[in-house]
């Protein structure tokens, strides 16, 4: 057993020497002309790939919202709204089908068991 872990330790030792040596020897010889050019070409590649994936995120942001669109006029009933003019207005939409405000009601006391009652008879099914 102890044969075995010396034997380990040597072997990572050997590595970890080869590798620092390596390392020198690589730089001692590598031209510097040659560890420019692959600076450069690094560099020029991670713009590119900047530029395409910021290219493709506009593009995928506009084929989304147009899709999105497209999706919302497909499942609206004719006449409906559009669900971002009814949020962007403050309604409800039990307000937006009466042509109610909230505020222009009369203040009466919110009963929530008889607008459950309300919808589901306007709805036509409860769960």
């Amino acid at each position: 057993m102890t044969r075995r872990l010396f034997w380990v330790g040597v072997g990572v030792v050997v590595t970890v020497v080869v590798i620092q040596r390596g390392r020198k020897v690589v730089a001692q010889y590598a031209p510097e002309a040659v560890v420019e050019r692959a600076e450069r070409a690094a560099q020029d590649a991670g713009r590119r790939a900047e530029t395409f994936l910021g290219a493709f995120r506009g593009e995928f942001t506009e084929a989304r919202r147009r899709r999105e669109a497209e999706l919302t006029a497909a499942l609206l009933a004719e006449g409906q709204p559009d669900p971002e003019d009814v949020r962007a207005s403050g309604l409800s939409p039990r307000d937006v089908r009466a042509g109610t405000h909230p505020r222009h009601a009369a203040r009466a006391p919110r009963d929530p068991q008889a607008e459950i009652d309300a919808d589901e008879a306007e709805l036509g099914y409860s769960f």
